[in-house]
Parts: structure tokens; sequence; C-alpha cells
């Protein structure tokens, strides 16, 4: 069984360089030998994916298939109802046992939601969470600190603030992506070569097949 399990959780709707830059920025600041990327089902926080989770899942391996730094699991696409952090972490540690350490990646535009998710004192306590800072980020940093000391206790809020990794602003999102790919834009260099070509195979996001070639 492996000592250490690292997760990165999104959407990823599509998976982009963005979210590659970021785990790999986090992966070397950390030591993390290895990162798994979970696609969720149904996130509570957002309204629900334009791509299947079929096809979500089939990019995200497609983007990191020559790459030895990233996993793949679909342990949220296998359950039904609500993508629940807490009962992914509960599901791995169940399925790992107490011997394997939980490392959760989020980044830090979640933190100030973060004690509004499920469970999320019994989270805190399940897995070090790690928090990619990305500059220029400063809003209410002091605030949303104090904040967490307020809801998830003192000792949770110290680890949190000791767990911050300073990460590149890559100004990539999926929300732009996906306009692009409407408008028939190009999104090459945006997404894995491979991600690109396997939306504009399967027609995903409006582009009926056909991406512009600029």
């Amino acid at each position: 069984m492996p000592d250490r399990i690292v997760l990165l959780g999104g959407t990823f709707d599509p998976v982009h360089h963005g979210h590659l830059i970021v785990a790999r920025a986090v992966a070397e600041a950390c030591r993390y030998d290895r990162i798994t990327l979970v696609p969720s089902a149904s996130p509570p926080h957002k309204g629900s994916a334009r791509a299947s989770g079929a096809d979500r899942l089939a990019m995200l391996r497609l983007a990191v298939e020559a790459e030895e730094l990233f996993d793949v699991c679909d342990v949220e696409l296998r359950r039904t109802g609500r993508s629940y952090t807490f009962d992914t972490l509960l599901a791995l540690r169940e399925r790992l046992g107490p011997r394997t350490e939980l490392h959760l990646v989020m980044g830090a535009d979640m933190l100030a939601d973060l004690p509004n998710w499920h469970r999320s004192r019994e989270l805190v306590e399940l897995a070090r969470i790690v928090v990619a800072r990305r500059p220029p980020w400063q809003r209410e940093w002091e605030g949303i600190f104090a904040d967490l000391r307020s809801r998830l206790g003192p000792q949770a809020a110290e680890r949190l603030a000791a767990s911050v990794i300073p990460t590149p602003l890559i100004d990539i999102s999926s929300t732009d992506i996906r306009k692009r790919l409407a408008e028939g834009r190009s999104i090459r260099f945006l997404v894995p070569e491979p991600v690109r070509a396997f939306i504009e195979q399967q027609g995903l996001y409006g582009t009926g097949g056909r991406e512009s070639p600029v």
C-alpha cells in the first residue's frame, strides 16, 4: 500500500495546462512524487459539468498518460449522489488503511468556503490540506484565517496557514476554454494536445467536431 496519497479534485471540464502546472508546482514544493487527480461527479458548490463524467475522465487520462507524476482516480464518478470531499477521503481511508497519509490540494480561492463544506471539521482532521496560493491573491487573507480559527478551531487554522504553497499565476480557465470552443476559436496550447484532439473528435462544448485551426 502507498504510504501517502495526494489528491487534487476538480470538475476538470475540461482539464487544462493551468491545472497541471499548479499541481506540478505543489509537487515540487512539497516533494510529492505523485499526485492523483480526482474528477468530481456532482460537486455541491458548482452546477452540473458540461461534459459527461466518462468524457472528463478520458480527457484526464489523455492529459497525463505520459507523465509519471500524475495518476487519475474515478472514485467519485463511481459513487452516486453529491461529490463530497469528506466521503471521498473516508472511502480512501477505509480502502488504504490507517497507515496511509491523506493529503488534499485545494486552491486558495476555495479556502474561505471550507467551513461550509460537508463535515468540514472532520475533513481537516482526516487529511493534510495543502493550499495552492497564486499571486496576486490577497483577498481578505487575514479575515479568512480569522474566520477559519473561529469556525474550525485554532489548531486547524494554524495547520492550514502552515500549508500554504506559492504557485504560478496561470490565467487559464475551463470556463474560458468552453467559451472559445463555442465561438469556434482555437484552444491550442491551453490544453494538452491529446485533450484538444479528443474534444474535437467528440464534438464537445458546442464544437460539433469543428475547431478553428488558428
